[in-house]
C-alpha cells in the first residue's frame, strides 16, 4: 500500500495542530465541550485507516463526558443552594435578638446584684444534688446542696455569694452540678442557662448567639424561645 507525500503531511499537520490544543488546553487541567469535540474530530482524522474508531467507542466517550459536565453543574448548583440556605439560615437567627432563649451550658453571669437564670434536668429522681459555682480561674467560690429532686427541670437557686455570705465579683460564672440516685450511682444531669440573646455573630462558620449575661453558645444548643424583652 502507498501513501502519498501530501497526505503524509497533511496528517502530521493535523497532528501538530491537535498536540498543541490539547497542550493549550491541559495546561490548566480542564477542556470545554468545544475543545473536546475539536480533540474527537482531529482523532477521526488521524485514526489508522487500516485500524478505525469503532462507534461505540466515540458514543462511550461522549457520554463520559457528558456526565461529567452534569455532575460538574450539580455540584455547582448544590453549592448556590447551600449559600443560599446559609444566608436564609443567618437572616433567621438574627429574629433572636431582644428575644428570651434557653441554651445548653453551665455559664452563668453575676452583675453584682442578681445571677442569671440557671437551670438543670435531672434524668431521673436523685437523693441528693449539690452545684459549685466556679469563677474564671476555676476556683469554687460556692457549694450549694440542693437535696433531693425528682427527675425533670430544677433551678440553680444562687443568690452570688460566696462560700463566706459575701457577694463576688461582677463577672462570669461556672456551674457544675452533679447528682446521684439513693445507691449512690450517678444521675445524668443536663445544664441549660436563661437569657435574652444580645447579638448573633458568624465568624465561626454558624450562627453564635451571645446573651446579655455574657454567655455564649452556638445556635445548635438553643432549647427554646420565648417573647421578647420589652422596650425600655
Amino acid at each position: 500500500m502507498s501513501i502519498s507525500i501530501g497526505q503524509t503531511s497533511s496528517a502530521q499537520t493535523a497532528t501538530q495542530s491537535t498536540s498543541s490544543s490539547s497542550s493549550t488546553s491541559g495546561s490548566n487541567g480542564t477542556v470545554d465541550q468545544s475543545e473536546f469535540m475539536q480533540l474527537l474530530v482531529a482523532q477521526l482524522q488521524n485514526q489508522d485507516p487500516t485500524q478505525p474508531v469503532q462507534g461505540t467507542e466515540f458514543v462511550t466517550q461522549l457520554a463520559q463526558f457528558a456526565l461529567v459536565q452534569q455532575s460538574s453543574s450539580q455540584t455547582q448548583q448544590l453549592t448556590n443552594l447551600s449559600t443560599q440556605l446559609t444566608g436564609l439560615s443567618n437572616n433567621q437567627s438574627t429574629d433572636l435578638v431582644g428575644k428570651s432563649v434557653t441554651v445548653s451550658g453551665n455559664s452563668v453571669s453575676f452583675n453584682g446584684t442578681a445571677a442569671t437564670p440557671t437551670n438543670v434536668t435531672l434524668a431521673s429522681a436523685a437523693a441528693s444534688v449539690s452545684a459549685s459555682i466556679s469563677d474564671s480561674s476555676g476556683n469554687v467560690v460556692q457549694t450549694l446542696n440542693l437535696g433531693p429532686h425528682a427527675a425533670g427541670a430544677i433551678s440553680i437557686p444562687w443568690n452570688g455569694e460566696n462560700s463566706a455570705g459575701s457577694a463576688v465579683p461582677a463577672g462570669n460564672y461556672t456551674v457544675n452540678v452533679t447528682a446521684t440516685d439513693a445507691s449512690g450511682q450517678a444521675v445524668s444531669v443536663s445544664q441549660n442557662v436563661t437569657g435574652v440573646v444580645q447579638s448573633v455573630s458568624f465568624d465561626q462558620g454558624y450562627p453564635q448567639l451571645t446573651l446579655t449575661s455574657g454567655a455564649e453558645a452556638p445556635i445548635s444548643q438553643l432549647v427554646s424561645v420565648g417573647a421578647s424583652t420589652a422596650s425600655p
